[in-house]
Formats: C-alpha cells, structure tokens, sequence
C-alpha cells in the first residue's frame, strides 16, 4: 500500500495540472489595432496580467470569460475600471500594481477587442 504523502504529493500534481491546463486554454491573444496606443498597450497588460486566468483571446478559464461578456456584464466602464482596481472575489486588485492609465488601458483592450470576439 502507498504511503499516505505520496497520495497527496499525487493529488497535488493532478489538481496543479488541472489548474494550469484550465488557465491556459487560449491560443494568442488578440492584436490590437496598432494605430490606437492605449489599445496596444491595453494588450501588453492583458497578456502580462490577465491571460493566465481569462485565457489569451478572453475565452475564460479559472477566472470568467471575457470576450463578448464584457460589456453586457459592465455597461458602465466606470464599474469595470473599479473591478480592476479594487478587486473582488477571486479578483485580485490592481490598484498598487497598474497606474489609472494602465487600468484604462486594459478596460478598453477588453471591451473594444476582446469584446467583440
């Protein structure tokens, strides 16, 4: 009979594999327009901040989908930006980690881009 630890250490490697796997579903991520500056640097952030839980192109994962949910679920920008922010839930805040602008920026990525996906 197995030891109770390696049970566990096998558990834990089953639900990490599970939880990457679930994070990462995604192919690439959405170009923005390179004309737009906020819109390019709205998917720097995405891809550096939000990929890994949303998915790559918004589909979803371990956090929810985003991609043409957005704004049915935030009709005011000003909610989602407060979100970000603030956090809540799962959802971490990023109030110490991205300036206002940063925040916009990746509001507008995933509402005028992955928004329409």
């Amino acid at each position: 009979m197995r030891s109770p630890r390696i049970l566990a250490a096998g558990l834990t490697l089953v639900a990490s594999v599970t939880l990457v796997a679930a994070c990462s579903g995604g192919t690439s991520t959405p170009a923005a327009p390179a004309d737009d500056a906020g819109l390019v640097q709205g998917q720097q952030i995405y891809s550096q901040n939000c990929a890994s839980c949303h998915g790559a192109s918004g589909q979803g994962g371990f956090g929810p989908k985003l991609a043409g949910t957005v704004t049915v679920k935030y009709p005011n920008i000003d909610d989602q930006i407060a979100l970000i922010t603030n956090g809540k839930g799962a959802m971490p805040a990023y109030s110490k980690k991205l300036s206002a602008e940063q925040i916009t920026s990746v509001v507008r990525y995933t509402r005028e881009v992955l928004g329409t996906n």
